[in-house]
């Protein structure tokens, strides 16, 4: 195992066993909508960092630090702050809602409203452990981004996917093979 990827595994556990041991901080009265946490915050942040991923690799899929300018570096490091602010947010919800009621449609293919609000209903202290978790890692991110540290940065970015699917799995897409 690389040391990054050493650090960033031991970190997450950690932080997973203290938010098990925890109890759930939540917050206000107000529900958090996940749909639209993710379709304004979480996708656009991630969708501004595999773009930079996407530009400033080397012939292994990393970060090479002598492509990355200082812009890129800069999204970068905010598009993780948002990642870090909307998993925080999520974390700390009292009333999780899977969509707002003006935001429920899904086509045919997808998994309903309905059915995502069942899954969270189902454990949603599990739900809070995972955006938590994420937003260590996102924190772990800018820490990275805003230290130029091409490595650890990279070792991120190209977990970035996995990190998201082991939320989606339990959450979104739990019946899928």
């Amino acid at each position: 195992m690389r040391p990054a990827k050493a650090i960033l595994t031991l970190a997450l556990c950690s932080v997973g066993l203290a938010a098990l041991a925890a109890p759930a901080a939540t917050q206000g009265t107000e529900p958090l909508y996940v749909r639209h946490e993710m379709q304004a915050e979480i996708n656009p942040a991630v969708v501004a960092i595999w773009d930079v991923g996407n530009t400033a690799t080397d012939d292994y899929g990393m970060l090479d630090a002598s492509k990355m300018t200082q812009a890129q570096w800069n999204t970068l490091a905010d598009a993780a702050a948002a990642l870090v602010a909307s998993s925080e947010r999520m974390a700390r919800a009292g009333d999780i809602r899977a969509a707002a009621p003006g935001n429920m449609a899904t086509e045919e293919y997808e998994v309903t409203m309905a059915q995502v609000q069942d899954y969270i209903d189902a454990d949603p202290a599990t739900f809070r452990v995972r955006a938590a978790e994420f937003a260590l890692v996102a924190r772990n991110l800018e820490t990275a981004a805003r230290a130029r540290d091409a490595a650890v940065a990279g070792e991120i970015v190209a977990n970035l996917d996995a990190e998201c699917a082991v939320c989606h799995a339990q959450f979104w897409y739990p019946e899928a093979p």
